[in-house]
């Protein structure tokens, strides 16, 4: 894979995971030094905010989200990209099999846990979910994002 330098992370509505994802990757992008440009998208537009519980999961790591804004991916937005990112294996055989036939769309689309590495890949949507689940699902983002910043650090020196 050549240098990265814009990112797309993918859920189903833009309200939970990927915009944790997104703004968790601007963090650690300037944190480590990357000039990075990052965007999240959904498949629709479940709501016009983030969910409560994403957003005050970056606001307790003092991370500015108030310009979030969901948007939903589309062809234009999909080429615009080297490396797009879904939370589940589903989102990105449903990429695949809308928008299969975009340049390059099967070598830059990956899971997150795939990106670094996992086997069981999917991130499920915490939308449902309780609390304590909500929040393990944030932490697990928020890991394996630190780790994907890391590895785009390695693979852009």
């Amino acid at each position: 894979m050549s240098k990265i330098n814009n990112i797309l992370f993918v859920c189903m509505g833009n309200t939970a995971r990927s915009p944790a994802a997104e703004y968790l990757a601007k963090y650690y992008a300037q944190k480590y030094g990357l000039n990075l440009h990052i965007e999240s998208a959904g498949f629709f537009n479940a709501f016009t905010y983030m969910q409560p519980q994403s957003s005050s999961y970056l606001y307790q790591k003092q991370i500015d989200h108030s310009n979030f804004r969901p948007q939903t991916i589309n062809r234009a937005l999909l080429e615009r990209f080297d490396l797009i990112i879904t939370m589940e294996k589903s989102h990105k055989r449903d990429i695949i099999n809308s928008y299969g036939d975009i340049k390059g769309i099967k070598d830059k689309l990956y899971t997150l846990k795939e990106f670094n590495g996992a086997q069981n890949t999917d991130i499920i949507d915490p939308y449902y979910a309780s609390s304590q689940t909500y929040s393990k699902i944030l932490e697990i983002i928020d890991e394996n994002v630190e780790n994907l910043i890391l590895k785009i650090y390695d693979m852009n020196d």
